[in-house]
């Protein structure tokens, strides 16, 4: 690197550490005049980058900038960015602690607040996600050979998770959503289990009763269907174990989750 290269990184640092906070540094390598001082100069580049990630934020946390107000939404991401400044290249992943910064705040619905961002933040990583060449269907389940059945194992979409939330986010995001009244704040004793995906080029999400959140989890993991069949046992008699595994398996390939099922021949 030349001495004039090295000037010009040392300078586009300094105008950096200033434009996230860091530093004030770069105000002396700007020249004032008569019809306006250097901060002011700067201050238009201050204040439009910071516009800009609020911009950012307000996009990827919709629900919870109407929950705030636009004003009260912006003093938080000030706040925040405080807290969290931009690090990245790609502003994308610039609200990834919005969730944990909210938990650790003083507002008096800091717990409600912290998940609705949790929900939301999840939603666009179901949207980001990388997309399947292939999706297993009906006709495709139709092929397993019945002595293949204990041993199969699943295959899920990249854009499946789920959330376990104690408060009632996702259908009070939903109202908010659609431009309605929210139903009231509550919070449940023990967390319910949110399963979140992509399909259709859109987030979706629904609840889950314990024994399917415990089968996708086991799946996910790698537990076969015997495993599974097994493990529900904890909940279920043995005559309705394996229809109900099934049931799952059904559900899944319905709402698109899964992309191939390997059997112990593969």
């Amino acid at each position: 690197m030349t001495d004039n290269q090295s000037d010009l990184h040392a300078l586009q640092q300094r105008f950096q550490d200033y434009i996230s906070g860091k530093s004030e540094d770069f105000v002396s390598d700007i020249v004032s005049t008569d019809d306006a001082l250097a901060e002011h100069r700067l201050g238009a580049y201050y204040n439009a980058y910071r516009i800009r990630l609020i911009d950012c934020l307000a996009t990827n946390f919709p629900g919870l900038q109407k929950e705030f107000g636009e004003q009260a939404f912006e003093l938080m991401v000030l706040d925040y960015l405080q807290r969290y400044p931009s690090e990245n290249p790609s502003v994308r992943w610039l609200g990834r602690h919005l969730a944990e910064f909210l938990s650790h705040s003083e507002h008096p619905q800091k717990a409600f607040l912290s998940e609705l961002a949790e929900f939301e933040w999840a939603q666009g990583l179901c949207f980001d996600a990388a997309d399947s060449e292939h999706l297993f269907s009906f006709d495709d389940m139709a092929q397993i050979a019945p002595a293949a059945w204990p041993q199969i194992q699943l295959s899920f979409h990249p854009s499946v998770r789920w959330l376990d939330l104690y408060w009632n986010v996702a259908p009070y995001w939903l109202a908010l959503d659609q431009h309605e009244s929210p139903p009231e704040k509550q919070r449940a004793e023990i967390p319910t289990r949110w399963l979140m995906w992509r399909k259709a080029m859109s987030p979706n999400w629904r609840s889950l009763e314990v024994t399917e959140a415990w089968a996708i989890e086991a799946a996910l993991n790698g537990t076969n269907f015997a495993g599974l069949c097994e493990g529900l046992l904890e909940w279920l008699g043995e005559e309705t174990v394996a229809i109900t595994a099934v049931g799952f398996l059904k559900q899944w390939i319905h709402d698109e989750l899964i992309t191939d099922v390997q059997t112990a021949t593969e």
